[in-house]
């Protein structure tokens, strides 16, 4: 007698709740956006992080002109001979101004590139376990070349770190706040039904029904519901995120030609478990509150 009457139980599908399905998904598809942004930037500040780490930038102005009266060094030479002298320094590479002009040309034009007047620039490779006292380089470099730059990339790494912590920060919080949304969603729809099959709620107490038995059957309506709305939003925002990657390494040039940051479109495989793992959190979700809800609710109506 209690399961015939309780399948007649049912959250009503023509009111707002009939909508729960599409709230889950939409809910769904903008929570894997904001955690593929999230986990995105993560990944490309460590990334970027790592890649400098160790690293250092000397620009050398008016590298051919010589640093003495008798012309027999230039202030490009004068450099070298100062790094070649110090020690940790592992690695030590020269980027020419035909290089560089190269490689500001297809953002610049060929035009502007060639009024620039560059620096030429010295990528130097600290040794692991050695330690490079800068500032002592950089005084010997003032001394012998004026203008000489020395950068360790703390200013800019700090910037980057700062504005990919503040998108990680941001993605995670809609996370968060859609996870919210879609919980409120369910609580309301759970509602609904009860105060609509109140008085089937009220028959089944009196033949005996414990308050869980009744909040399993709005639980199972929600999971039914919540579920593939979960799974389809969820594939919808996967395969949008990897519409993106592909984007990000598409061959053929644009502006997404040069944003090649490792893996697909930037993520780890890690993420990409985190992200096809979201509809499963919040079909889980909705599920807990469902029942907690429906739960409460029962109490208050007894």
């Amino acid at each position: 007698m209690v399961g015939q009457g309780a399948r007649e139980i049912t959250i009503n599908r023509n009111g707002s709740p009939g909508f729960l399905g599409w709230v889950v998904g939409a809910m769904v598809y903008v929570a894997v956006l904001s955690a593929a942004g999230a986990l995105f930037a993560q990944s490309v500040s460590q990334r970027w992080a790592s890649s400098l780490t160790g690293v250092v930038t000397i620009q050398v102005l008016a590298a051919e002109q010589p640093v003495d009266a008798e012309n027999t060094i230039t202030r490009l030479g004068a450099v070298l001979e100062i790094l070649r002298a110090t020690p940790g320094i592992g690695h030590l590479s020269i980027l020419d101004r035909k290089s560089s002009l190269a490689l500001l040309q297809p953002w610049l034009g060929q035009e502007l590139v060639e009024k620039i007047d560059l620096p030429t620039m010295i990528d130097l490779r600290i040794l692991g376990s050695a330690t490079l006292d800068l500032d002592g380089l950089r005084q010997r470099l003032q001394r012998r070349t004026p203008g000489t730059i020395v950068d360790d990339h703390g200013l800019w790494l700090s910037r980057v770190a700062a504005l990919t912590a503040a998108v990680e920060r941001g993605g995670w919080l809609i996370v968060l706040l859609v996870g919210v949304v879609a919980a409120v969603s369910v609580i309301f729809a759970v509602l609904s039904g009860l105060w609509v099959n109140r008085e089937i709620v009220e028959l089944l107490h009196l033949m005996g029904a414990r308050d869980g038995y009744v909040a399993g059957r709005f639980q199972g309506y929600v999971l039914a519901v919540a579920l593939p709305a979960s799974v389809i939003g969820g594939s919808f925002a996967i395969a949008t995120v990897m519409a993106i990657a592909g984007a990000l390494h598409n061959p053929g040039g644009g502006l997404g030609s040069g944003l090649k940051f490792g893996g697909l479109g930037g993520l780890r495989t890690l993420d990409w478990v985190i992200l096809c793992a979201v509809p499963f959190v919040f079909a889980a979700l909705t599920l807990i509150t469902a029942r907690v809800a429906a739960l409460v609710t029962l109490r208050r109506m007894v």
